[in-house]
């Protein structure tokens, strides 16, 4: 399993990179997973966690929402409700690997499989005026209301990072390539990839 093709993409909020790894998945013909993907995964494992209704924990995702909901419980005893989490996303993770070359957006899957021989991680970024723009456009918000969602979102995926990965959201040296996907826009910025790709695995 380790000497397989394995894809994963971090992104800034607005800045295309669903959309890019879209365009990686159907070219690679490889599939894609993100949270929801994931959360639905975790269902059909029977991996789920026991919440309970004093525990103080906050659905903050879908992912723990959709864990919570069905009320399974890990069994893992002394450990508390975001680590029962992390254990089971990360497992899942690993359990959809096992299946085949795939890509994975978010959810700090560079950490998870780091060490995957083969794995090609990517960060992708752009200006915040850039992604302000898309996201007025996408969500029909206001420029502030926009802003503000980016830098809510954002500040979310980094801590979401940091509490599962000793290295640092966004810094270049988590990854193998980060690229501002403003330059060519995300047709262009996936064919950049796709050629890092094809050149690192023709080795």
């Amino acid at each position: 399993m380790n000497n397989q093709l394995l894809i994963t993409v971090s992104r800034q909020f607005g800045s295309s990179g669903h959309q890019i790894a879209e365009i990686l998945a159907k070219e690679l013909h490889m599939p894609l997973f993100d949270k929801d993907d994931i959360a639905q995964a975790a269902k059909d494992y029977g991996m789920y966690t026991k919440v309970m209704s004093d525990s103080g924990s906050s659905l903050t995702n879908s992912f723990l929402f959709s864990l919570a909901a069905n009320m399974y419980t890990l069994g893992q005893n002394g450990l508390s409700f975001e680590q029962q989490i992390s254990m089971a996303e990360e497992e899942t993770m690993r359990n959809l690997a096992k299946e085949g070359p795939c890509i994975f957006i978010g959810r700090a899957a560079d950490a998870v499989f780091s060490d995957f021989p083969n794995r090609v991680s990517f960060f992708i970024h752009a200006p915040l005026d850039w992604r302000i723009q898309r996201i007025m456009n996408q969500y029909d918000l206001t420029e502030g209301k926009a802003k503000n969602m980016i830098k809510q979102m954002d500040k979310k995926r980094a801590s979401y990072y940091s509490e599962r990965s000793d290295n640092t959201w966004g810094d270049s040296n988590s990854y193998h390539l980060s690229i501002d996907s403003s330059v060519l826009g995300p047709n262009g910025t996936a064919q950049q990839l796709l050629a890092f790709i094809r050149a690192r695995t023709s080795k």
